[in-house]
């Protein structure tokens, strides 16, 4: 705990953090609306993120805390649409969840590097809005100010959007950025929960029962979905939800 930045941190092993270890779908959650309660940011770093991308996790700690090794600001920075490829590899670099398809992807170059990028695409989860801000991230260890602000409205001017969604991960974020980008808050979705069996998380829709029969080696249609995935070896974990965001620019129809 750092009294003086209000901000708590919190390892959580995956096996001793797992439900069939005791714990229960709000138990983080719980513990960041206890520490909310008391103006404080509760950060919840998963076992598999610090062995697996310890210097997303070290340069995202640097950020809350407001260290950072080298500032640029988006104002010297040019826009330029992000192919496919570079976009995938800056986000499996930078972004604490990875890479995800896109459709647009937009990126802010100093010098001709990349140094930020917004990418956007059709909603994954929430069918009433157009778009879906996907993911946005900085260069490891960079403060980019109006690095957001920048890209979306480029977005905003070159794809007239009519709604965007966004969700920002409770164990990492507080909301902030969507609330500076004229984002307003929707509503917070309940703890998720994930399957592990190695040291890599893997979403529930992958596994859910109608799939199982073609994934797993030991399978019976009497069971349940988790009764399946514990047959084969595999613990859930929840995260804390999500708070959602959204941005409506004009009616929908």
């Amino acid at each position: 705990y750092i009294p003086e930045k209000k901000l708590a941190i919190e390892f959580d092993g995956l096996y001793w953090h797992s439900i069939q270890l005791g714990t229960f779908k709000n138990y983080h959650l719980n513990k960041t609306l206890a520490c909310e309660k008391q103006g404080i940011q509760l950060i919840h770093i998963f076992e598999n993120e610090w062995k697996l991308k310890q210097d997303i996790v070290k340069s995202r700690l640097k950020n809350l805390l407001g260290i950072y090794d080298k500032t640029i600001y988006a104002r010297k920075c040019q826009i330029k649409e992000v192919d496919s490829k570079i976009s995938k590899e800056f986000q499996l670099t930078n972004h604490i969840q990875g890479a995800v398809n896109s459709k647009v992807s937009l990126g802010l170059y100093f010098e001709d590097e990349l140094v930020s990028l917004m990418t956007f695409g059709k909603c994954r989860f929430d069918k009433k809005h157009e778009w879906e801000l996907l993911r946005f991230c900085n260069k490891l260890e960079y403060h980019i100010p109006g690095s957001a602000s920048k890209l979306l409205k480029h977005f905003e001017r070159n794809y007239n959007p009519k709604s965007l969604v966004s969700y920002a991960d409770r164990r990492w974020s507080q909301g902030k950025v969507y609330e500076k980008l004229g984002f307003t808050f929707s509503h917070a979705s309940a703890p998720n929960y994930w399957y592990w069996k190695t040291m890599v998380l893997e979403s529930r829709i992958k596994y859910q029962k109608h799939k199982l029969k073609n994934l797993l080696e030991k399978f019976d249609p009497n069971k349940t979905e988790v009764e399946n995935m514990q047959d084969n070896g595999y613990k859930q974990i929840y995260d804390c939800g999500n708070l959602v965001y959204e941005k409506i620019y004009k009616s929908i129809i």
